[in-house]
């Protein structure tokens, strides 16, 4: 008797495992950045935290400060989000880029340079909440066109 509920106990386990490892997992996407890059994705799938204008400077400090946004009277904080997300999208500092493409070339350069070092320390922020994957989205000029 004690052989076959044995036999029978990791029976049940085997076909558990399976069944556990053949269900897909669905990832958990955030999408991070302005409303303006809804226009480019499909961001139906995604979680959202919507800004109407924002830069990365501000993103870090948003981050750091756990901003949230309100939705039917219960707080939902960015940093839970961050650290439950499988995958961050981030699209960010669009309008801001828009204004400086007009630019002259000096400026453009030091300008991108300080984008740069905005990026990698949202990384490194992002990176000591949460080990999902980062997507920072490329910010692109609507007047002229840049190689």
């Amino acid at each position: 008797m004690k052989k076959i509920l044995l036999v029978i106990f990791f029976f049940v386990i085997i076909i558990s495992i399976i069944i556990y490892k053949s269900v897909p997992k669905k990832e958990n996407i955030l999408f991070i950045g302005e409303k303006k890059y809804l226009d480019n994705i499909n961001y139906e799938k995604y979680n959202a935290f919507l800004y109407d204008n924002i830069t990365y400077k501000e993103l870090i400090n948003l981050i750091k400060n756990n901003d949230y946004i309100v939705i039917k009277n219960k707080k939902i904080y960015l940093n839970q989000l961050i650290s439950n997300s499988d995958i961050i999208l981030i699209g960010v500092n669009n309008i801001e880029y828009n204004k400086k493409c007009n630019n002259n070339e000096s400026n453009k350069n030091y300008y991108y340079k300080k984008i740069n070092d905005y990026k990698k320390e949202l990384e490194k922020i992002i990176k000591k909440i949460s080990s999902s994957k980062i997507i920072i989205m490329d910010n692109y000029c609507d007047n002229k066109i840049y190689n």
